[in-house]
C-alpha cells in the first residue's frame, strides 16, 4: 500500500476520510485527488480509490465480484437485511426475493400508480405556486417520490400522502438524518454496534414504527394477486424463497426500500431540471419532440413504456443521470489472495471503490465538454466525429449482483416525470434564483441534500 499516493494525513488515520465524508462534498474531493495524483489515490490506511473504467468490471459487475466492506456492517441495525448482507452468496439469495417484484411485468403492473401520482405531482405544483408565486421543485419531487415508494412497497396499507399533507411529521427530513448516519458510521465500523441505541438513531427508530405499522396492515389483506414489493419480502408469491426474517429485518428491508427507491429519483430531478432550465434550447428541443409525440398533451399509462424509445427525452435522461449523482465510490473489499487492477496488484484485504462522479464527468469517458448539460452526446453522431461516449461510465445505479434493483422502475418514473411536467408546463428558474448558489449548496452523504430550493414559476400550457 505504501507505493500508491495520495495525501500524508490519509495514509496515517481515517478521520481524514471522516471528514471528507461529513462534508457533503466527498464527490468533489476525491475527484480532485485523482486529477491531482492519477488513476490510484490512497484515500485511508486501508483504502484506495480507483479512477478507472477498467475497474468497475472486476471490482462491480462480474460473477467474481468482491463482497461489500465492512462499512456495510449493520451492528444491531438488521444483519438479514438486503442493504447490510455483506457476502455475495448470501446476498443472491435474499436479493431472488427482492427480484420478483422488479420484473419487467411487475414493473409494467405499476403504470395505473404511476400515473396517477404524476397528476397528483402536476396539481401539486400549481396548487403551491399559487400560494407564492414560485414552488419549490426539489420539495415537490422529494413529496411525490416518497408517495409513490409508500405506494409500491406497502400497496393500500401506506398512508404517506405528502403531496397533500406536507411533511409535518418530517418523514423526509428523518430518512435524510438516517442515511448520513449510516454514511458516516460506515467509515468506522464498530461504531455500528453502539449507533443503534445513540440519540441520532431516533430518527431511524420513527421510520422503523412507521414500516412497522404499514406491514402490520399488509398483512391483514394479502393475495398472490399483490404486485407491491412487501407482497415478495413477506413470501406471499413463493413459500420456497420465503425466509424466517426477523420482523426488525423485514422493517428496515421497507425503509430502505422507500428511502433509496424516492432519494434517487427526487435528486436525480431536481438537478436535471434545474439544467434542463438553464439552457432554453434544450428545453425548446425536448418540448417540440414531446408536442410532436403526445399531441393532447397528456400521458396515459399505455404510454409508458413508449417514453423510453423517445431519443432526445432519452437523451435527457440520460444527461440528467450524469450531472445529477453526486455519488462517491461503493466500497468493496479485495479478494484475500489479492488482485490486479489497472496493471497494478492491490493486496488481499484492501478496501477499494471506483469513484463515481468522477467516472461520470471524466473527459475520458464524455467528450467534449464533461462537466456541461450536452444531451445530444447521447444521439447518433454524438457531439462532433472527435466526442467519446462511454455509457458504462455511468455508474450511478451500480452493476453486478450487488446493483440496484429498480434500475429499470427509476428510469420509468424519470421519463414519465420529464415528459408529464414538460407537457403540462411552461417552466422557468423564478428571476431571484441564484444558480451559484444552488449548485454551491449540494451535497451528498448516501443521501443528495440541497441547501437552497430549486425555486420555479410554472405557467400552464393553453395549447400544445
Amino acid at each position: 500500500m505504501a507505493s500508491f499516493p495520495g495525501p500524508l494525513l490519509n495514509k496515517l488515520t481515517t478521520l481524514t476520510l471522516l471528514h471528507t465524508v461529513s462534508t457533503g462534498k466527498r464527490h468533489l474531493i476525491i475527484e480532485a485527488l485523482h486529477k491531482k495524483y492519477g488513476v490510484f489515490v490512497r484515500t485511508g490506511p486501508n483504502t484506495l480509490s480507483i479512477n478507472s473504467l477498467e475497474a468497475v468490471g472486476p471490482i462491480y459487475s462480474s460473477a467474481q465480484c468482491f463482497n461489500r466492506s465492512e462499512g456495510y456492517r449493520p451492528g444491531r441495525f438488521g444483519d438479514n437485511s438486503l442493504f447490510f448482507i455483506r457476502d455475495r452468496q448470501r446476498h443472491n439469495i435474499r436479493r431472488r426475493v427482492w427480484a420478483g417484484a422488479f420484473t419487467p411485468a411487475m414493473i409494467k403492473n405499476h403504470d395505473d400508480v404511476l400515473n396517477e401520482r404524476m397528476r397528483q405531482l402536476v396539481a401539486c405544483i400549481l396548487r403551491r405556486q399559487d400560494n407564492l408565486g414560485v414552488v419549490d421543485l426539489s420539495e415537490c419531487f422529494r413529496h411525490w417520490a416518497f408517495d409513490v415508494m409508500g405506494d409500491l412497497t406497502f400497496g393500500e396499507a401506506s398512508d404517506i400522502e405528502l403531496m397533500r399533507n406536507g411533511d409535518p411529521e418530517g418523514i423526509i427530513a428523518g430518512a435524510q438524518k438516517a442515511m448520513m448516519q449510516f454514511e458516516i458510521l460506515g467509515e468506522v465500523p464498530p461504531l455500528f454496534d453502539i449507533g443503534y441505541y445513540l440519540p441520532a438513531s431516533k430518527d431511524l427508530h420513527y421510520l422503523e414504527t412507521l414500516a412497522a405499522r404499514f406491514l402490520v396492515n399488509r398483512k391483514k389483506s394479502a393475495s398472490k394477486s399483490d404486485t407491491d414489493l412487501s407482497s415478495f419480502l413477506l413470501g406471499y408469491h413463493d413459500e420456497e424463497q420465503k425466509e424466517a426474517l426477523r420482523d426488525e429485518d423485514l422493517n428496515m428491508d421497507a425503509v430502505f426500500a422507500i428511502e433509496a427507491g424516492a432519494d434517487t429519483p427526487a435528486g436525480v430531478l431536481t438537478l436535471l431540471f434545474y439544467h434542463l432550465l438553464s439552457d432554453r434550447t434544450v428545453y425548446n428541443h425536448l418540448k417540440e419532440e414531446l408536442d410532436t409525440t403526445f399531441s393532447i398533451g397528456e400521458i396515459g399509462p399505455e404510454d409508458h413504456a413508449s417514453l423510453l424509445d423517445l431519443p432526445y427525452l432519452s437523451a435527457v435522461v440520460q444527461e440528467g443521470l450524469r450531472l445529477s449523482t453526486p455519488f462517491p465510490g461503493l466500497a468493496r473489499v479485495v479478494p484475500k489472495d489479492g488482485v490486479v487492477l489497472v496493471n497494478r496488484y492491490i493486496p488481499g484485504g484492501t478496501i477499494v471503490s471506483v469513484p463515481a462522479y468522477a467516472q461520470e464527468v471524466s473527459p475520458e469517458n464524455f467528450w467534449p465538454a464533461p462537466l456541461e448539460f450536452r444531451p445530444e452526446r447521447w444521439l447518433e453522431g454524438g457531439l462532433g466525429p472527435d466526442s467519446i461516449l462511454r455509457p458504462g461510465a455511468l455508474v450511478c445505479f451500480s452493476f453486478g449482483p450487488f446493483g440496484c434493483l429498480g434500475r429499470q422502475l427509476a428510469m420509468r418514473e424519470l421519463h414519465l416525470a420529464v415528459a408529464q411536467l414538460v407537457l403540462s408546463y411552461d417552466i422557468t428558474l423564478a428571476p431571484a434564483f441564484n444558480e451559484e448558489l444552488f449548485m454551491d449548496g449540494v451535497r451528498n452523504i448516501k443521501t443528495t441534500l440541497f441547501k437552497f430550493p430549486l425555486l420555479v414559476q410554472a405557467t400552464v400550457r393553453k395549447t400544445i
